[in-house]
């Protein structure tokens, strides 16, 4: 009987307190709502889904970095996507849902998963929306402003979005990511391997170099002698290059946090299972705001190994794990196309499994950008083989990295020629990469062809 009284007397005690400290939440949100301290686009959270200093500081971040607070607060790692877009949904009285969703078909998938805004099916005017950016804000005034439409649109997380755009439209991104280059120009891509006119040339030519070996056989000779000029060729191309490379320009100053752009690494695997762990913590080491990075790891449908390996990984808010959809060929360009779509920084580079960047590359290749003229497209940071010890092999290896992107590439970019990119740590402004349509799916030099 006094334990039950004790309990009833506990019960009753803590009322006054639990209440009081609700208020006090509550005047303490008004208070800094009101001062702009925390954004409206952040504040609903507390206290069930955030503290009030988690909101406080990932408002502090935003400004800072010049990103939204609820892309500052995901980043922060205080709250995941898919909590913070269920809570927003909870506060604009919509529903919400993480659950597979058909969309219909519309010109361009891959533009609802950057406008955050798809269509649910066929003829419906029902949408799925993930806001992102300045959308949210734009939504939280719309329900202030009591403009909400009501009972039209779902709310999911953007990253579900694109899934599901994914899903909808793989086949449409199959063919997009193997046929834009061959679509635009059919000359710039090896789609169609050698020609009939090619291939007649070259016979026409075999012929007429044979049935000139025997009425002259001087003409052996000859050719030595155009085989020999071409290779002179290619060794004062690499001299004149060598004589240009002298005198590097200086570092550019370093950007603000606020100045950076957004930034996406494309990192395309196949059966990379033992270095996923290797991979993600040289990823992490690089220096940049996580809030304005966005990693996608690009995986084929049929690897399962690699696919378990990820998802064994407690992956950072910034990663996503991309599985590109079957089609052919199945190259590393066409798997770097499949992204390209969906990329969302202003800036991409593509890194491959056994990378390790240095830790300021990706700052000092936004300052590069910051300061090139517009018409730069693309930055090759310097390769460097970190085996060379191991075997003779490896220090042949070595070397040729040294001469070709410590000389002959910053020798051929002064002087305005075509250089051969290295695969991997290419820098692109996204923009001019999606003018040209990507990479070539059918090329496996994909970079030297790119350059």
């Amino acid at each position: 009987m006094s334990c039950t009284s004790s309990s009833a007397a506990a019960h009753a005690t803590n009322a006054v307190p639990q209440t009081s400290h609700a208020a006090r939440i509550d005047a303490t949100l008004r208070r800094l709502a009101g001062d702009g301290t925390v954004p409206a686009s952040i504040s609903f959270l507390a206290p069930k889904e955030a503290s009030i200093g988690a909101l406080v500081s990932a408002a502090a971040q935003s400004r800072l970095l010049g990103v939204e607070p609820h892309e500052a607060l995901i980043a922060s790692g205080e709250i995941c996507e898919k909590l913070y877009y269920a809570a927003l949904a909870r506060h604009l009285g919509m529903p919400f849902t993480d659950d597979p969703a058909r969309l219909g078909p519309g010109p361009d998938q891959s533009e609802a998963a950057i406008a955050g805004v798809a269509v649910v099916a066929p003829g419906s005017s029902d949408f799925i929306i993930a806001p992102q950016g300045p959308m949210v804000s734009a939504l939280l005034d719309m329900r202030r402003l009591g403009r909400l439409p009501e009972g039209r649109m779902t709310m999911t997380s953007p990253r579900c979005l694109a899934v599901w755009v994914r899903r909808s439209a793989a086949r449409a991104i199959a063919e997009q990511a193997s046929r834009a280059l061959p679509r635009f120009d059919a000359n710039l891509s090896a789609a169609s391997g050698v020609t009939q006119m090619q291939a007649s040339m070259l016979a026409a030519l075999m012929t007429l170099v044979a049935f000139a070996g025997f009425l002259w056989p001087n003409i052996w000779f000859a050719i030595a002698q155009c085989c020999t000029l071409v290779m002179l060729a290619g060794v004062l191309a690499r001299l004149f290059a060598a004589a240009a490379s002298c005198g590097e320009s200086p570092p550019p100053p370093p950007l603000r946090d606020a100045e950076l752009p957004h930034y996406t690494l494309i990192v395309p695997l196949y059966r990379e299972a033992e270095v996923a762990r290797k991979l993600v913590a040289s990823l992490e080491r690089l220096d940049y705001p996580r809030a304005k990075l966005d990693i996608k790891i690009v995986l084929e449908d049929d690897d399962q190994t690699t696919r378990a390996a990820f998802a064994a990984i407690a992956l950072p808010s910034n990663y996503e794990i991309v599985v590109a959809p079957p089609g052919a060929p199945r190259t590393k360009p066409r798997a770097l196309n499949v992204v390209l779509p969906f990329v969302r920084g202003g800036l991409v580079t593509v890194y491959d499994a056994e990378d390790e960047p240095e830790r300021d590359q990706l700052r000092l290749a936004a300052a590069r950008f910051a300061e090139a003229p517009a018409d730069v497209a693309c930055l090759q940071a310097r390769l460097a083989i970190d085996n060379s010890a191991d075997s003779w092999l490896t220090a042949l290896f070595a070397i040729e990295y040294a001469a070709l992107f410590d000389v002959v590439n910053p020798g051929l970019a002064a002087l305005d020629l075509p250089m051969p990119l290295g695969g991997t740590s290419n820098h692109f402004r996204v923009e001019a990469l999606r003018d040209v349509r990507g990479w070539d799916a059918w090329n496996v030099t994909e970079d030297a062809d790119l350059g």
